[in-house]
């Protein structure tokens, strides 16, 4: 996606009133690389349930060749049990190639009102972030001044019995500095109101 494309596309979600100080793409390398850690847990997930139908398998066929017991033809469906745990774990380990699909299609913006996260797809998909939700701004800068931008925000996300803060992450952008410092003054307009 181009600049300009990006650009169209932000302007596009705009309300009435509201000006469009910053837009840019997402790097899709950066997007994949954050998913990378799924990978980690998805590749032992997916080959242990491979293992375990495959280990099923044999173990069901080799009892209903050597028994003549009309029972022993209902294990042969055991080894499917394993089918949505192979499913998962193939999910997982397919996750850095849809987050790099899902970043080809994503668009930042900031306005003088919010923030906007635009995934592009079958479907529009966009997140906002206004002054009232942003809790800190933190930024990653790289060579060549490209970066990151973190959002901590009010909102609070359950995972696994806990509780965290909801981030939002602009990922891989182009002059992060004056990216993370649009993001600040809309953070400052948070402390005015």
């Amino acid at each position: 996606m181009t600049p300009t494309d990006a650009q169209s596309m932000a302007q596009s979600e705009l309300e009435p009133g509201e000006s469009l100080q910053w837009s840019g793409v997402a790097d899709p390398v950066r997007a994949a690389l954050s998913a990378l850690p799924a990978l980690i847990v998805g590749l032992p997930f997916a080959a242990f349930a491979l293992f375990w139908m495959t280990a099923a398998y044999r173990g069901t066929h080799a009892m209903s060749k050597s028994s003549a017991n009309p029972i022993a033809g209902v294990f042969s469906f055991f080894p499917l049990f394993g089918l949505p745990f192979l499913f998962i774990g193939t999910g997982i380990v397919f996750a850095p190639l849809l987050a790099y699909r899902k970043g080809l299609k994503t668009v930042y913006a900031v306005t003088d009102k919010r923030v906007l996260v635009i995934t592009d797809g079958r479907t529009r998909s966009v997140r906002s972030c206004t002054p009232a939700d942003i809790i800190a701004v933190d930024h990653r800068e790289r060579a060549g001044g490209t970066g990151d931008v973190i959002i901590r925000t009010n909102s609070i996300i359950q995972q696994r019995n806990s509780l965290s803060q909801s981030t939002i992450g602009l990922l891989g952008v182009n002059n992060v500095k004056e990216v993370a410092r649009l993001v600040l003054n809309l953070h400052s307009q948070r402390a005015q109101a």
